[in-house]
């Protein structure tokens, strides 16, 4: 195609032989406008090429890649929320560039999205074109565009110099709180109605455009949450060209006659079914702007305000979470002053009960035991067997439904006793008599190894006639009630704590306590014989089922507990026990995050201050969303989709601020755990007179394996609370299971040896 331009259009009149006037016929007319116009044509080709290399500047840009130059810039504009409709407010907004050369005053009031809507009054001054273009006295402007080249101005922060004009001119008192792109007050000032707006565009006497980013894009801000909205500044986009295909005599000649030729070329037609044609998938509305961006302008600072109002609200109700090392030492202390008391056989909040388990496995254990593990909402019988190739476990897992768990004792036994049952058919065991071993991970008084009385449940555990009891006859009835041929020799009964510690044992002779953050929590460890006043002898050991979760029981944790650590007990089927448990374990993690959100949306933080049913659900927030909200593999989007699904119709302010409310939650969690192991290390430490102990802990859980910070948090909290104990957590691989198999066999080992 000839180029169309003075010079070509001449030749081509000479060449077409025009009248004497000089100009073609009408036919030679019309086909010289049509060659002229088919330059304007772009191909779905083309503009998929423009659309790849505008995403391609905007991700080298956001991610901060200096080399080469992105076409883009990508500018953060640090507004980083979008109105949720209860903004309101009288609000000052000065308008410059928006319309040409002109600047415009407005005096805004919003009144939420329920309320009466007034039009906003404004007044427009004209501005001279020897102020546009004479010295400037102006967040930093990188350069004019639309017609303004006032010096002295790019590169200088815009804000403080409208602060030094007025101060300049002496008679007003005018805050100025935040500086905004038209295209961002744009996209903050579309109407609420259609839904939330995070795309603003402008084409008027310049072009551009503005969205919501993830912060964890932007590599100038150094954040991994939230959200930014960037302001794209497209109108310089093919300063490299990238429009060359597209680009037309007619363009070049205007860009060349204008304020900053070689910028701001970027302009994009016949808008909707553009963007429909390249982007498919996505769902785009248009809103047209009814007053530009001077409402919006409006908008950015109320929601400026919002969020400031929101956060002291937030950072008011969480900072009773936020633990100060002063309180965890004093919490040290105090378990350390509960675990003398409750040795000493003193009123103590911490029972310290005797296992009966005098040493840790040495390895030499061998045989076939059977493995019975109760301490939730499953029960599991397992086969053991163990060789000098290793451990192998054959298991099943059968589940303890609600009305069984809350029903009568008899109700449960019966259905523990099936389950035996049932797993023996399976294996072939039937009328074998095999050394078994008995998890029951609920707080007992051991009279000796294979005797436990339960003294109170836990967990959501409450059936009738069995605190008090034995719980290895409450079996043995259960077998005789179902008049069933099974002959089981039960050698220990064991904490799940204790099952975790002897597991670990197994590979690591270090590991002297056990320690349980799951549905519950618990630990015990390896004390002094001479220090356990409810059993005789000096010499050696006696492992100490700590029955920690009810450490606080007598009030000592006041200091600590929040009002909604205080709605949760009440709601529960034990009010006033198990206080500390209820701030750690995963039953109760979610209760708490829960009434947090509760109460954050009565003063109108969350869910825009209305009351969302679901959450009056109790148990609803389970404490493994916990888990899923804080993981740093996901995006806010991400976070917000968990939450959505729950039934919450939430913004992704809300989503940040659930996410930080399950941070302070189970931060402290890990914390007051970390005080408690913490508290143990020293106190073998200090029994054995050691300027530094190595000990390993034996860990089972699954808030603590599963959580994606929780395990970091206790082990910080360890070495900064017991700097002299050198201490390594070992995570159990089957505990409750293979620890009771090995109680078990550690029994059998040291009752061969006194035969012997």
């Amino acid at each position: 195609m000839d180029p169309i331009g003075p010079r070509g259009l001449q030749q081509r009149e000479g060449a077409l032989g025009c009248p004497q006037e000089g100009l073609p016929s009408p036919s030679e007319s019309s086909e010289l406008v049509q060659e002229c116009l088919q330059q304007f044509k772009v191909t779905e080709a083309q503009l998929r090429q423009i659309q790849a290399s505008l995403l391609g500047s905007m991700e080298q840009a956001l991610s901060g890649k200096a080399s080469p130059a992105p076409a883009v810039r990508m500018l953060p504009t640090y507004v980083g929320s979008i109105p949720h409709g209860t903004e309101q407010g009288d609000f000052l907004v000065l308008e410059l560039g928006a319309s040409g050369a002109s600047l415009r005053v407005l005096w805004v009031t919003l009144m939420g999205v329920e309320g009466h809507k007034t039009e906003p009054r404004s007044q427009e001054f004209v501005i001279p074109q020897e102020v546009m273009l004479g010295p400037g006295q102006q967040s930093t402007l990188i350069s004019w565009t639309k017609g303004f080249k006032c010096s002295g101005v790019e590169g200088q922060d815009v804000v403080q110099l409208l602060r030094d004009a007025i101060q300049r001119q002496g008679t007003y008192s005018i805050d100025v709180v935040a500086v905004v792109n038209d295209t961002v007050g744009t996209m903050m000032g579309c109407d609420l109605g259609v839904g939330p707006c995070e795309v603003g565009l402008v084409v008027d006497t310049g072009t551009n455009a503005c969205y919501m980013e993830e912060a964890r894009h932007v590599a100038v801000l150094g954040e991994d949450r939230g959200r930014v909205c960037i302001s794209v500044e497209w109108g310089s986009f093919s300063d490299d060209e990238a429009l060359g295909p597209v680009w037309t005599i007619f363009d070049r000649t205007l860009d060349q006659e204008s304020l900053n030729p070689g910028a701001q070329r970027w302009f994009l037609a016949i808008l909707q079914e553009t963007v429909m044609l390249l982007a498919p998938e996505c769902d785009v509305s248009f809103i047209p702007s009814v007053d530009g961006g001077g409402q919006g302008v409006a908008m950015v600072t109320a929601v400026a305000a919002r969020l400031a109002a929101h956060r002291r609200l937030l950072e008011e109700t969480l900072a009773p979470f936020w633990l100060t090392r002063e309180q965890l030492v004093a919490l040290q202390r105090q378990m350390r002053e509960a675990m003398a008391k409750g040795l000493q056989g003193k009123p103590s909040s911490l029972r310290m009960l005797p296992t009966y388990v005098r040493a840790i496995p040495d390895g030499s254990e061998r045989g076939d035991f059977l493995a019975l593990d109760l301490g939730g909402t499953n029960f599991r019988v397992l086969l053991v067997r163990l060789a000098s190739g290793g451990v192998q476990i054959t298991n099943q897992i059968y589940s303890i439904p609600e009305y069984v768990a809350q029903g009568s004792g008899e109700q449960l036994f019966d259905h523990i006793v099936d389950c035996i049952v049932d797993f023996q058919q399976k294996q072939g065991l039937s009328g074998h008599s095999l050394p078994l071993g008995f998890t029951f991970s609920f707080p007992c008084r051991q009279l000796g190894l294979d005797q436990g009385i339960l003294l109170n449940w836990t967990k959501g555990f409450s059936a009738s006639d069995c605190e008090g009891q034995d719980v290895v006859y409450l079996l043995r009835e259960a077998i005789k009630r179902r008049q069933v041929r099974m002959k089981l020799n039960v050698v220990a009964i064991v904490n799940d704590t204790v099952g975790t510690m002897m597991s670990c044992g197994y590979e690591n002779p270090h590991c002297e306590v056990g320690l349980i953050v799951g549905t519950g929590t618990n630990a015990c460890y390896m004390e002094e014989l001479r220090n356990v006043a409810s059993v005789p002898g000096d010499s050696g050991h006696m492992c100490i089922n700590m029955e920690w979760g009810a450490f606080g029981d007598d009030g000592s944790l006041g200091m600590l507990s929040t009002y909604f650590d205080e709605r949760v007990d009440q709601a529960s089927i034990n009010p006033g026990r198990q206080r500390f448990e209820k701030m750690i374990s995963g039953m109760y993690l979610g209760e708490i995050v829960r009434h947090i959100l509760l109460h954050l949306t009565s003063r109108g933080v969350l869910f825009r201050g209305q009351q969302i049913q679901c959450l009056q659900t109790r148990d609803i927030f389970k404490t493994k969303f916990l888990s899923q909200i804080e993981s740093d593999s996901l995006a806010l989007r991400q976070v917000r989709a968990i939450l959505e699904d729950l039934g919450l119709p939430l913004t992704s302010d809300d989503a940040l601020m659930v996410l930080e409310v399950c941070q302070a939650v189970s931060r402290r969690a890990a914390q007051l755990c970390g005080a408690g192991v913490a508290a143990v290390v020293e106190k073998i430490r200090e029994n054995r007179g050691l300027e530094k102990l190595t000990v390993s802990v034996g860990v089972d859980g699954t808030l603590y394996k599963l959580h994606p910070h929780f395990s970091r948090l206790v082990e910080e909290t360890v070495q900064e609370l017991a700097p002299c104990c050198e201490v390594t957590f070992l995570q159990s691989k089957d505990g409750s299971g293979k620890g009771a198999a090995l109680v078990t066999a550690v029994a059998c080992r040291l009752a061969q040896m006194t035969r012997v």
